[in-house]
């Protein structure tokens, strides 16, 4: 195979993976207009969705190392192929479950699904192209990604209105059959120089110190905060923080690149990623119980409201990986930042006659600043990776975002409980805000150790593609 025929059919992979993530994330955002319905139907109040977001949280998160060395040891269609199937299982199981225990198993499988797929299209560009082609791939798969999570709110808010919240998760298990067909016949075998020696120790600890950090919210709304009772779950994560960092250190083929994580290419980009995103899901989930339960309004309007966010989010994206050579870093990130602390401050003024307008302008401005951020980041992160690690780390970067996703729904779900409580569920929205904007202002001052340009991205290269580089590695070997 030439050059120019290797270059068509790596293109041709990534548009397949593109669909099939589309699928993947529309069904990944199904889930949230149902909540409601799902705990009325098991007579338990909004506290007990911290339980379905734990299920989905450690699926998202607690095996993403493991499906990031997967990638790197047998190559990327692998993994893709089995967050097909994660989807059309875990949607079976909530669909039928007959137990709230099983259904928040059904949203851990689904929760797997989408670990296996929001990294793949940046691995795969960051393993197979360079330079213009590079930054346009990634924002090219941020942007479908996120389309496909538009789509999703609006779609299940409509199936549950008329045909019951179960409807909805029937027709992700199509989606995921439907995904896994495509990676079955559309995307190329291309493996990575990587290690097929599985870190074993790094894994399990990386479960520990993720059961730690998610399970926090868990017992806060449970037994309160003044129980104390959520203390255990911060010392396991600290002291299994604390042990993982030193394994890692030692193991010559650590399931978390240590190493790179140290290198300011990775833990600043991720740092301001994770602090917008706590903002970014908390947002969504105060909204969702705000429009159903305090303002009374339909599962629609709230996949309406959430389409908004994704749909600014979308087009952000797609724009942001095509213009980014033409400007810094810090003038990219900055002006997105800025758009979404703008949304932020919009929520601020939110009582129980507020329009839906003003939310669906604040959810636009939102959308906007985070998707505009999300492929300079990304491609920050990947710009330094070694091309035989590359999988781990965008997969190690993916689930800090999604921990920090996690935290952030699973807070706004605890905070809107304690003020529903005390009859006050539209303070829920306003409060918290300002905690989400103070977190937003620290991401600002972390633009000061931001690099001005991205090696990748800003500087030439001689080809648009690494299929030839990755063959001679493995010729070598």
């Amino acid at each position: 195979m030439n050059r120019k025929e290797s270059e068509t059919e790596s293109l041709r992979g990534l548009y397949v993976i593109c669909i099939g993530a589309f699928f993947i994330m529309l069904s990944l955002a199904t889930h949230l207009p149902a909540y409601p319905h799902m705990l009325e139907e098991f007579q338990l109040t909004a506290g007990s969705a911290v339980w379905m977001q734990l299920g989905l949280a450690l699926g998202l998160t607690g095996f993403q190392p493991l499906l990031g060395w997967c990638g790197d040891a047998f190559g990327i269609k692998g993994v893709i192929l089995m967050g097909a199937l994660f989807m059309v299982v875990g949607s079976v199981l909530v669909a039928l479950s007959p137990a709230f225990w099983l259904l928040v198993v059904g949203l851990f499988f689904k929760g797997l699904a989408g670990a296996a797929i929001a990294p793949a299209g940046v691995a795969y560009a960051g393993t197979l192209f360079t330079g213009k082609q590079r930054g346009r791939s990634i924002g090219l798969f941020t942007s479908i990604m996120t389309i496909g999570a538009l789509f999703g709110p609006l779609l299940s808010g409509s199936f549950v209105d008329l045909f019951g919240w179960d409807s909805t998760f029937w027709v992700t298990a199509l989606f995921g059959m439907i995904a896994f067909f495509l990676f079955w016949l559309g995307v190329p075998n291309v493996e990575t120089p990587g290690t097929r020696k599985l870190d074993v120790m790094g894994l399990l600890f990386v479960l520990i110190v993720l059961v730690g950090i998610l399970t926090i919210p868990t017992f806060i709304n449970r037994y309160g905060f003044s129980s104390g009772s959520w203390l255990p779950s911060l010392a396991i994560f600290a002291i299994g923080l604390f042990s993982l960092i030193i394994i890692e250190r030692k193991q010559r083929y650590p399931l978390l690149d240590i190493k790179y994580a140290a290198n300011k290419n990775f833990w600043v980009p991720t740092l301001i990623a994770g602090l917008i995103f706590v903002g970014y899901s908390g947002v969504m989930y105060l909204l969702t119980f705000f429009v159903q339960d305090i303002q009374g309004k339909s599962a629609t309007t709230v996949g309406f409201l959430q389409m908004a966010i994704f749909l600014g989010s979308a087009g952000a994206a797609i724009i942001s990986g095509k213009i980014m050579g033409r400007f810094t870093v810090r003038k990219m990130l900055g002006g997105g930042i800025t758009l979404f602390a703008l949304g932020l401050i919009m929520l601020i003024a939110v009582n129980i006659l507020t329009s839906n307008l003003h939310l669906f302008i604040s959810m636009i401005l939102i959308g906007v600043g985070s998707g505009s951020l999300a492929p300079v980041l990304k491609s920050i992160v990947v710009s330094k990776a070694d091309t035989a690690r590359i999988n781990v780390v965008t997969f190690t970067n993916t689930v800090i975002e999604n921990v920090a996703q996690r935290l952030g729904a699973s807070f706004a779900l605890v905070v809107f409980t304690m003020f529903a409580a005390k009859g006050d569920g539209v303070s829920a929205i306003s409060n918290t805000t300002w905690i989400y904007i103070a977190l937003v202002a620290v991401s600002l001052i972390l633009l000061l150790l931001i690099p001005k340009r991205i090696e990748g991205i800003h500087k030439d290269h001689t080809t648009s593609s690494r299929v030839e580089e990755i063959k001679g590695t493995e010729k070598a070997r």
